[in-house]
């Protein structure tokens, strides 16, 4: 077994992890929110344009955190894990993979309905975005996902750049040093 295996966690850092998770759903949330806020003539719109991202987000945060708490619970008996990793990567695939549609009909959706409808949105986003890179981060380490069934080439480096301590361990996985 690796390092990864045999590092303690705390309940805190459990915690920490769950409510990370969550957050995806708050940000969720968040987002259908602005479909109230938005001019009445866009937000039949606006609801099309996000209400994939926020059905996506919820049954991914659902497997997220129940394939969480699989982790939590083997960590913390130092038990081998009942957890899916394939659950776990095509969860995150699902949620890279509608932030990308999303991102396609952005651009189309600014031409047809204007830019308003876009900017309340990508703020909110761009939360998603920076909590799913903590949220894949956490797996990595915890439960030694596989980023390259997850997302991209592009998206990965992408993530190595904003995420210096993924980058790290990754690059001692890879050499088989981290511990």
């Amino acid at each position: 077994m690796s390092g990864l295996q045999h590092k303690d966690y705390s309940m805190a850092d459990f915690k920490v992890g769950y409510n990370d998770i969550n957050f995806l759903c708050d940000y969720a949330e968040e987002l259908l929110a602005t479909v109230e806020h938005t001019a009445l003539t866009e937000q039949q719109a606006q609801l099309e344009l996000i209400e994939p991202v926020v059905n996506e987000i919820a049954d991914a945060s659902d497997v997220l955190s129940e394939e969480f708490l699989m982790i939590a619970e083997s960590k913390k008996n130092r038990a081998s894990g009942k957890f899916s990793k394939k659950r776990i990567e095509v969860a995150l695939r699902k949620i890279y993979a509608i932030l990308n549609e999303y991102q396609a009909e952005v651009k189309e959706a600014a031409q047809t309905v204007g830019n308003s409808v876009i900017a309340a949105t990508n703020q909110i986003i761009k939360k998603i975005q920076q909590q799913l890179d903590k949220i894949v981060t956490m797996f990595f380490e915890m439960a030694q996902i596989s980023l390259q069934s997850i997302m991209s080439k592009s998206e990965l480096d992408s993530l190595k750049s904003r995420n210096s301590q993924l980058a790290v361990m990754m690059n001692q996985y890879s050499l088989g040093q981290y511990n």
